[in-house]
């Protein structure tokens, strides 16, 4: 590969030492000089930029890429948020005449915001009533079947709930409406996607990364990708890369649901051998990843005080007795909250404990779905009880956040605080189930950094296509939805904003120290990986508009455009 310069551009490397620079080199696919135009010495080749912009690769700390696959095969359609429960059955029957799904498959899609109405079966039943259909919420906590599809899956009235916060929404007489809340009960509806074939994913997984590399991502997180069952997309993603076709590295997770779904020391050894067996070059497995708690939108994100609003639903004594924090912190057990809807416990405190140490103890990083202040809290518990471990410590989405937790987080020092910075905006359900108070405490990233907390950023999706655009997550981290673009949307306080800079280093260096990847890549700097793009836009210095509407123009990975 011959020596290459670039030159004649803004260029911001993510590195501290070296933030801002005239000109680079690259040779054999690493940077081998980062500085000033005259430095650049003889080179085969030297690049005009002409005044445009040069970043680091994106790396994206949190996202669903192996979603892709099951997107792709069952040819998923997606409705849209807004999509009233009148309305489902009609939407869905028009969006198949656009696209048909062959007879003998289930219906998928995937949009709507089912906590904001009162779904069931016969929103799709009476229009949709002899094929299997499952509708996922948008948030990924929840799903409605139809009948025929509850009858596939086996849900009847005599099917007991996985938990007290992961069940099957009954009616007067107990039966279920076909909402399914939370993930211990959405796993049995997994029987409802037509089976992938080898051939399938690894096709599929090819597309989705090289639309990943398209938007810049030459870094990613996927935050769900094995359970104890299926270990075939990692074998895929791993054949990919062994053929020279992956664009990106690709750091995937275990996913560990609790001990009614596998023994905790049998989910450990399928981690081990995957490790073992399905590593590559650019596919890294290994972090355990755990979820705490569910979501604002379901009512479900584990919470110190109960809801606004909704209807209380009973919480087994571990859901509202905190394992973790002063009892003084906690609603008592002859509170008048006690019955009240305080979230769901996802996963057991002792459970997630043991697993995170177990896990640690082997060299796995640990990576935790937090969204709730109370979730947070155990969480941070957990964490900073593992000590100094030889992978990383990430807490996912930090939702809402008491000054406790800030607090404690600033001081942990080695806990890194994700999440995705387009959920930075107002939003008038959130205000009214959290209140004023909890909805202004909300997504605290300017505190956590300005505390010396690493602060990465993510989409929590798979190529959604706002929330998988990295321009627009940093327009949101530096606004918080400020309405000189998008009216109605600004959150406060508004000094949870963060600059432009400190945003990129949330999207590049500190994504890549979050996956153990920063001697490698994450900032353009002598002797790492050449791994950048070629903007539109000088992001730091243009306007709220042209950062918004700012594209790539070329990704490089590993020294080669992609």
């Amino acid at each position: 590969m011959s020596r290459i310069a670039y030159y004649n551009g803004p260029i911001y490397t993510a590195d501290c030492n070296n933030p801002i620079v005239d000109a680079f080199v690259v040779d054999n696919g690493r940077f081998v000089y980062v500085g000033s135009e005259d430095g650049i010495g003889e080179c085969e080749e030297k690049i005009d930029l002409e005044g445009r912009c040069v970043i680091p690769g994106l790396i994206d700390s949190h996202c669903h890429m192996f979603a892709g696959v099951v997107s792709a095969a069952s040819n998923m359609i997606f409705v849209e948020p807004d999509t009233k429960p009148s309305e489902l059955g009609n939407k869905i029957l028009a969006l198949l005449e656009e696209s048909p799904i062959p007879d003998n498959q289930t219906i998928v899609c995937m949009g709507i915001e089912l906590p904001m109405g009162d779904f069931n079966s016969s929103n799709i039943d009476s229009v949709i009533p002899d094929r299997p259909v499952v509708v996922f919420a948008n948030d990924g906590h929840a799903l409605l079947l139809n009948t025929p599809a509850m009858k596939v899956v086996g849900i009847s009235r005599d099917t007991p709930d996985p938990s007290e916060n992961s069940y099957y929404v009954r009616d007067d007489n107990g039966d279920p409406t076909g909402l399914v809340i939370e993930i211990p009960a959405m796993r049995p509806c997994v029987k409802l996607i037509t089976e992938i074939s080898m051939e399938t994913r690894r096709s599929t997984l090819k597309q989705v990364a090289q639309a990943y590399s398209s938007l810049g991502y030459t870094g990613l997180f996927e935050a769900s990708s094995i359970d104890s069952e299926d270990c075939r997309n990692l074998i895929a993603l791993v054949d990919i890369d062994q053929a020279g076709e992956l664009p990106l590295r690709v750091s995937t997770s275990f996913n560990y649901g609790g001990e009614e779904n596998i023994e905790l020391d049998d989910f450990l050894q399928v981690m081990e051998n995957c490790r073992t067996n399905y590593s590559s070059a650019n596919v890294i497995p290994d972090t355990l990843k755990l979820i705490s708690d569910g979501t604002v939108e379901e009512q479900s994100a584990l919470l110190f005080e109960p809801y606004c609003t909704g209807e209380p639903k009973e919480s087994d004594d571990s859901s509202n007795a905190d394992d973790s924090g002063d009892a003084d912190d906690q609603p008592g057990s002859d509170s008048e909250n006690d019955k009240a809807n305080c979230g769901s416990e996802i996963v057991k405190y002792d459970e997630m404990k043991r697993a995170a140490e177990l896990a640690a103890d082997r060299g796995f990083s640990v990576h935790i779905h937090a969204i709730g202040d109370k979730a947070v809290c155990r969480t941070l518990d957990i964490l900073t009880s593992l000590g100094d471990i030889k992978g990383t410590k990430t807490i996912a989405h930090n939702q809402l956040y008491r000054p406790e937790e800030i607090e404690k987080i600033i001081q942990a020092k080695d806990i890194f605080f994700q999440t995705t910075p387009h959920w930075a905006t107002g939003d008038k359900h959130t205000l009214r189930v959290l209140g004023e108070d909890r909805y202004k405490r909300q997504f605290p990233i300017a505190s956590a950094l300005n505390g010396g907390v690493a602060v990465t950023l993510g989409s929590d999706s798979c190529l959604e296509e706002e929330t998988s655009d990295a321009f627009k997550g940093i327009y949101y981290a530096c606004t918080r939805g400020a309405e000189s673009l998008i009216e109605g949307q600004s959150l406060p306080p508004k000094e949870e904003a963060i600059s432009r800079m400190d945003a990129l280093m949330a999207y590049t260096i500190n994504g890549a120290k979050q996956l153990s990847l920063e001697d490698e890549t994450g900032s353009i700097t002598e002797g790492k990986s050449a791994d950048f793009l070629i903007i539109d836009n000088d992001i730091i210095n243009c306007s709220p508009e042209e950062l918004w509407e700012t594209e790539v123009l070329e990704t490089h990975f590993r020294g080669k455009q992609v």
